[in-house]
């Protein structure tokens, strides 16, 4: 019990320890220089990311095809991408691009195993409560796509090493929801952490580019004159602005992101800073209500003046006081700004799980650095598409039917180009007459190209599998006629081996995200809003959203109910259970995954309903 009211004490100073500052809605922000350090903060901690973010592009370029954009500097003083410098030495950059393959298939390998978020209540007695929220779960997942966009993301994952997400609860695609968003890596800023679990991280933020309209929808709190400000602030973002050609299906603009000026002129640059930050407050029990509560240091003196009321009613004991006790509290505290500095909004967190909204995971993060999948195998990729290059070029720069001709054999009548034409035409035919000891015409063909280049090229090429961890049989490939079944198998089985490191670490992303919707969920849904997701599945009584927001939940990610393999296993477990009797035909078509489970069920249920009505006739005697 003590366990239980412990809980309830942290979650309720979470729920009301959620403090906004008081603004007026029609009351314009006063420019402080407090907030200037901060957005310069903000700006530092987005530039000492150049490195991660370059880092990032050349892993996008390497795996989607553009992988001669390397820099070199030549002797004297230029520098070229390494394909200016090859067409300049008359070569054609030539590529084969395997990364893409390889990275297509580990995705593969992601989404052949679909798996859903399972709730499970610590009180075995609140189990009905843990099913309720496994399906908002499912349904949040469904609603926001995110089988997609987890396929989407462990992409990214591969390719930078990172990945980011953002967890909300507002009003979108006309309904108040929980949402999930990706974030590109491009606009995001964090401070440096050590911690692989990202538990020291104390500052993280994004850049927004948004039309004008959206800003006044967003942060004028329905007053006018708040509004006219906006509008005032964000003159330059209107219609008249707009490109006359927009860049579109690149990435150049997300490339050349600054951090104060916005992609399109256009659109109104917002910078959202997130950072964790500390007071001095007072922790209080208010021992005659039954409540706790953390309030300000301001607060003191109504406190005390309460207490003294309470006294002089006549309420009299340690029963009947608020006490109070003093503590740092640890926030965290948002801001919207303009790059002018202004503020838009602030805040302390309004979400129950006391957290910023954002959820990302950098891999493997040793000593501060990250090292993608991708990253790991560019090397071979370049030394790859360097000896096709090189191959490409010996065979065309080789002799290949090269005729020497002599010049006093020429034929009477005829020039050197007419030899030529004769010499390559179908059944041509040359009459001349030699002279005595002259040299006579000859072809000349020369292989130049067998100098190791094709046993480097395999070398490469086994490299590659080998760094990567994605084998033959992994990708699919056909073995030869002599591989075993079980050699084959056990090839499989260590390319997935390879790859569990990579796959464990996304999970836990995962888990981290699903473990915020999934707090979003308890603190914003509404009994209705239960009893529409779960309908009859669940007892009414369980619909109470104050009974789902005190119940605490251990999350897992298990097998999707989606997925052939549980379909598959689950229909025979039922079908065994049906043959020994221990379940009727309406049980089984109702928990198994049958297609045709619905249209039988209702025939059933109609052909029963059929016997009912028909008269009973009497028994012949």
């Amino acid at each position: 019990m003590k366990k239980k009211a412990d809980r309830t004490l942290n979650r309720k100073l979470r729920i009301t320890g959620g403090s906004k500052k008081e603004v007026k809605t029609d009351e314009v922000p006063k420019p402080d220089n407090r907030q200037y350090e901060i957005l310069l903060q903000a700006k530092n901690t987005w530039e000492s990311l150049d490195e991660y973010r370059e880092k990032r592009m050349r892993g996008r370029d390497y795996t989607f095809g553009k992988q001669w954009n390397d820099k070199v500097t030549l002797p004297d003083g230029r520098t070229l991408t390494e394909e200016q410098y090859l067409k300049e030495q008359g070569k054609i950059p030539l590529k084969n691009n395997m990364i893409r393959q390889l990275v297509k298939n580990v995705v593969g390998q992601f989404r052949g195993t679909q798996t859903e978020p399972v709730c499970i209540a610590r009180d075995r007695e609140e189990q009905q409560l843990g099913e309720l929220m496994s399906t908002a779960m499912q349904y949040a997942y469904q609603h926001n796509r995110l089988w997609e966009l987890d396929g989407r993301t462990i992409e990214e994952f591969l390719i930078s090493g990172s990945c980011f997400h953002k967890v909300g609860y507002g009003w979108r695609r006309d309904k108040m929801d929980v949402w999930v968003d990706e974030i590109n890596p491009n606009r995001i800023f964090f401070n440096m952490m050590e911690d692989s679990r990202h538990w020291d991280c104390s500052l993280i933020g994004e850049l927004h580019d948004v039309p004008v309209a959206d800003v006044v929808s967003r942060f004028s709190g329905g007053s006018p004159r708040k509004a006219a400000w906006l509008r005032e602030l964000y003159s330059h973002a209107n219609e008249t602005e707009i490109c006359g050609c927009f860049e579109n299906l690149t990435s150049e603009r997300i490339d050349r992101l600054d951090f104060l000026v916005p992609s399109d002129p256009h659109l109104c640059r917002v910078i959202e800073v997130w950072r964790l930050e500390s007071r001095e407050r007072i922790k209080c029990h208010d021992r005659l209500k039954g409540e706790y509560f953390k309030a300000e240091l301001s607060s003191l003196p109504g406190i005390e003046a309460e207490n003294n009321r309470r006294k002089e009613a006549g309420l009299s004991g340690d029963d009947s006081t608020i006490s109070i006790e003093w503590f740092i509290d640890r926030f965290w505290y948002y801001r919207f700004f303009t790059p002018f500095g202004d503020i838009l909004d602030e805040g302390e967190t309004p979400y129950w799980h006391g957290e910023h909204p954002y959820v990302f995971k950098l891999y493997p993060l040793v000593d501060g650095e990250i090292h993608s999948f991708v990253e790991d195998i560019i090397d071979q990729q370049r030394y790859i598409n360097r000896l096709i290059t090189m191959v490409d070029f010996i065979m065309g720069s080789s002799a290949k039917g090269v005729l020497l001709f002599p010049e006093d054999q020429i034929p009477d009548g005829m020039t050197i180009e007419d030899v030529a034409e004769e010499w390559t035409r179908y059944n041509g035919v040359i009459l001349f007459k030699p002279r005595p000891g002259a040299p006579l015409p000859q072809q000349i063909a020369v292989n130049a190209t067998n100098v190791g280049a094709y046993e480097l090229l395999n070398l490469q090429m086994r490299l590659l599998d080998d760094i990567s961890g994605v084998h033959g049989a992994m990708q699919g490939k056909t073995p030869s006629a002599s591989t075993p079944a079980s050699l084959y198998a056990m090839q499989t089985q260590n390319g997935s081996t390879n790859l569990v490191d990579l796959f464990e670490s996304y999970k836990t992303f995962r888990e981290d995200r699903d473990t915020k919707i999934m707090k979003v969920i308890q603190q914003y849904y509404t009994a209705e809003r239960y009893r529409k997701i779960a309908g009859d599945s669940i007892e009414p009584e369980n619909y109470s959203p104050g009974k789902v927001r005190n119940a605490e939940f251990d999350l897992t990610l298990a097998q999707s109910v989606s997925s052939p393999v549980y379909r598959l296993a689950s229909n025979d477990f039922l079908l065994e259970l049906f043959r020994m009797g221990q379940i009727t035909l309406e049980m089984l078509l109702e928990n198994g995954s049958f297609p045709f489970a619905d249209k039988l069920l209702q025939s059933i249920s109609k052909f029963k309903q059929e016997q009912k009505e028909q008269p009973v006739l009497p028994a012949k005697i």
